[in-house]
């Protein structure tokens, strides 16, 4: 009988759960979605924020699209695989709800993975669309940040002739260490802490492409780093200074340098295999050093040169000249930052986490601090393969 009873509760409490499970109240079909792949904001003149949005047009999508110039048309067949929405607003929030106001779909934001600022928005301080980012759940705040050299808007208009999205592009840019990888995250923490940082810059302009028939169409290149100083850009790094960054964060790799023989001047180029850094604080009497060790490994690429590569002794010079242009190029991208009293290599923090007491110190007027710090840079780059040629060819056509 007592098992009776309990088999009929069981049942009883089946039912109820079944009766309660009414699926998710809040789940919008995939049908129903519209997804962002980047966001572009811009400053205008009169003080509006300039919102535009990069959606993938399903429908095109699947059929491969056609040409992949400017803007997506309304249009159906032939036209581009995204388009661009966009509206202006006093705030961020209202341009947004504007632009919600014409899409048939409603937005989502899983698959946004760039944003990109116009200068006169970097410059005049970006916590506007930080702020929007941190309040929306749904952002991946490890989206890729860049700046554009003038509107933002112009970058959506790029031709993606080896990728099917604008986006796309500016992904890969980050994603191979072409410029810097700096993401909403990193703003964030820098946020937190009153930090500064930097953010990869880039560069537009038109070109005649074969892939789209000789016509003119917009390219988007890297160029150097936008320097923020907390949420506002106070200058900019050239390509050679912004590389330096990337080797002190030891993210350089798969990049090409190159450097004048010692035997004739010619160039001989290299491919860097690999990266490393290690900055250590050091303080002593009172005064603040930081040690930086650098070290790298590189392939010889090609060689105009007529040195010989199978002597270890010219080798060994090469790879003299090679640590000397990179620790050449660390110490200028550092004066640099000290002169501009930005410290986007983020040697306050590694102050703070070896020596609080000395960062209570100094904390309020690091920036002063930072323009009189000592930096020893040594960099070590090691010639790791000469390759299967030991010795240019046209050397041997003259022996």
């Amino acid at each position: 009988m007592l098992r009776k009873r309990t088999t009929g509760v069981g049942l009883l409490l089946a039912l109820w759960c079944l009766l309660i499970l009414t699926g998710c109240w809040s789940r919008v079909e995939i049908n129903d979605r519209a997804f962002v792949t980047a966001i572009y904001v811009d400053r205008l003149e009169d003080g509006d924020y300039e919102l535009s949005i990069g959606f993938p047009l399903p429908n095109r999508i699947a059929s491969g699209g056609g040409s992949s110039t400017g803007l997506g048309s309304s249009g159906g067949g032939g036209g581009n695989p995204y388009t661009i929405v966009t509206k202006k607003a006093e705030s961020i929030a209202i341009a947004l709800r504007l632009i919600r106001s014409d899409l048939s779909r409603e937005i989502s934001w899983g698959h946004c993975r760039v944003i990109v600022v116009g200068r006169k928005m970097a410059e005049s301080g970006v916590n506007p669309i930080l702020e929007f980012v941190a309040r929306e759940p749904n952002f991946h705040t490890k989206s890729y940040f860049m700046v554009a050299p003038n509107r933002a808007r112009e970058i959506s208009y790029l031709t993606p002739v080896f990728e099917r999205l604008p986006a796309e592009v500016l992904r890969e840019f980050a994603k191979r260490k072409v410029t810097l990888d700096t993401s909403i995250k990193d703003f964030l923490e820098s946020a937190a802490t009153d930090g500064d940082t930097a953010a990869a810059m880039l560069t537009i302009g038109d070109t005649e492409m074969l892939s789209e028939k000789g016509k003119k169409s917009t390219w988007v290149g890297t160029d150097g780093a936008a320097i923020f100083r907390k949420d506002k850009m106070i200058g900019t790094f050239d390509v050679k200074e912004m590389r330096a960054w990337l080797w002190l964060k030891g993210k350089m790799r798969n990049a090409m340098i190159s450097l004048k023989s010692p035997t004739d001047g010619k160039t001989i180029s290299f491919i860097i295999l690999s990266s490393k850094a290690a900055v250590h604080p050091v303080v002593q009497g009172g005064k603040i050093r930081f040690n930086i060790s650098v070290e790298a490994e590189d392939d010889i690429m090609s060689s105009e040169s007529n040195i010989d590569l199978t002597n270890p002794e010219q080798i060994l010079k090469v790879q003299n000249m090679l640590s000397r242009q990179l620790k050449g190029r660390i110490q200028h991208a550092i004066r640099k930052s000290q002169n501009m009293g930005a410290d986007v290599f983020g040697f306050g923090r590694l102050l703070n986490w070896n020596y609080p007491n000395v960062w209570k110190e100094h904390e309020e007027q690091w920036l002063t601090t930072y323009k009189k710090v000592e930096f020893n840079v040594d960099a070590k780059v090691n010639v790791k393969r000469t390759g299967t040629e030991k010795n240019p060819i046209i050397r041997q056509f003259h022996r």
